[in-house]
């Protein structure tokens, strides 16, 4: 890292460090977590030299959480969220381990959670912002119990409450308390600023395990009997189905075979004598 750092030096001018640093966000940074404490030591061995870099690397950062937010695939694609977690940790790392804050006007984490709340986005906001807050545990100054990073906490704890939040939600929420120390019991509700937001759609919203009701009408009604010319699928099994005289047709699947099926089937010995006498 030394040497390479000692490279850079001499080959690249600050005029280029906009080029440099939007590089490593979109082709290092986001896709490859496990290296950013190598490239933590090498902006560290730049010395002043590499404070232009990093604030570059920083504005690329925040560019591409707000492209990653603003997508309409982020509720659907694991591997945008997936970016988007890589450049939490990345923001985490470079400013509040580094007793840096992260700025209100570049990114409004509380609101950010809130507006996930309402538009059923917390599914790619909460482990983004969990992954961010993370970076509190190296700091001396936003370690609980540090106001901004309490007030942000009672948010997560208030979202964790709600019912019927996914379970990979209250995961990453309990992550984040266990990293930064902290028991979830001992953070203090914030019920009241839920109460004032827009309270989400639960019915198909990617952040809640609840079905919508045409779903559950659909589940019961598919458990009765169908009779005239409906097919009834079961387990794979297509069972035949009847025309207006009376008789059966096939169906247009293919009719499943079940093996060897009278080793599984057991006649009832006074069945014979139960026909004879009706």
């Amino acid at each position: 890292v030394e040497k390479k750092a000692a490279e850079l030096k001499d080959m690249l001018e600050p005029r280029y460090f906009g080029w440099l640093g939007h590089f490593l966000v979109v082709k290092r940074i986001s896709t490859q977590a496990n290296f950013h404490s190598l490239y933590l030591s090498f902006l560290d061995n730049l010395g002043d030299y590499g404070k232009g870099l990093e604030e570059a690397i920083l504005n690329s950062v925040y560019h591409s959480i707000g492209k990653l937010l603003r997508s309409p695939k982020i509720t659907t694609s694991s591997s945008e969220r997936s970016y988007l977690k890589n450049l939490g940790i990345w923001l985490g790392q470079i400013t509040l381990a580094r007793n840096r804050p992260i700025k209100q006007i570049m990114l409004d984490c509380k609101e950010l959670l809130l507006q996930g709340y309402e538009t059923g986005k917390l599914i790619a906001v909460a482990p983004f912002l969990a992954k961010t807050l993370e970076g509190a545990k190296s700091s001396v100054i936003f370690r609980p119990p540090n106001p901004w990073l309490m007030g942000l906490l009672g948010v997560f704890r208030s979202v964790y409450d709600v019912e019927g939040l996914k379970m990979n939600i209250k995961f990453e929420v309990e992550v984040l308390c266990k990293n930064l120390s902290i028991k979830l019991e001992d953070i203090p509700l914030r019920t009241e600023i839920l109460a004032k937001r827009i309270a989400p759609v639960k019915e198909r919203n990617p952040d809640f395990n609840i079905k919508s009701t045409s779903s559950l009408k659909a589940a019961a009604s598919g458990g009765r009997a169908l009779s005239g010319g409906a097919e009834v699928q079961t387990l794979g099994i297509s069972l035949p189905r009847s025309d207006e005289s009376g008789r059966t047709t096939p169906t247009d699947q293919q009719e499943t075979v079940i093996p060897n099926l009278a080793a599984y089937v057991t006649v009832n010995a006074s069945l014979p004598q139960l026909l004879q006498s009706q």
